[in-house]
């Protein structure tokens, strides 16, 4: 497991299961952040799931589900709380490009819409599609 650092308290992950909460753990993550709808595909684990085992561990768990053709300010605004918090976060969807899409739109008026989608891109995430989804929320 390799989360992708974009700052030095938040990192990105592809989806996890709940084997990987213990590892995510021990590397410090006070919060893990769940940015995918549960169901949104066969096999995957179910928040309820991860979040029952976060807390057996003393992690905090928010599930803040993205579905970008319906993304709205409280997303944002759920997301803006954890990355506000101080702690450091792990978030995570099916790609993690909804996670990095929530950090861009939160963080654009401090460091610049482009620029972030710059960096994030180079961490490996097309925002490319995202883009549409992503101008509405667009300030900077």
């Amino acid at each position: 497991m390799d989360p992708i650092k974009l700052t030095d308290d938040y990192f990105v992950l592809p989806q996890i299961a709940e084997l990987d909460v213990a590892e995510l753990a021990s590397l410090g993550f006070d919060i893990i952040v769940n940015n995918r709808p549960d169901n949104e595909s066969e096999g995957q684990p179910l928040s309820a799931d991860l979040a029952q085992k976060s807390a057996d561990l003393g992690v905090e768990y928010v599930y803040n589900p993205i579905d970008l053709s319906k993304l709205s300010q409280t997303n944002l605004d759920v997301q803006q709380e954890v990355l506000s918090s101080g702690k450091k976060v792990l978030a995570f969807c099916r790609t993690g490009t909804r996670s990095s899409v929530l950090w861009v739109l939160n963080n654009q008026v401090e460091y610049g819409f482009d620029a972030l989608v710059e960096k994030v891109s180079g961490k490996g995430f097309d925002l490319a599609r995202c883009l549409p989804a992503m101008e509405p929320f667009r300030k900077a």
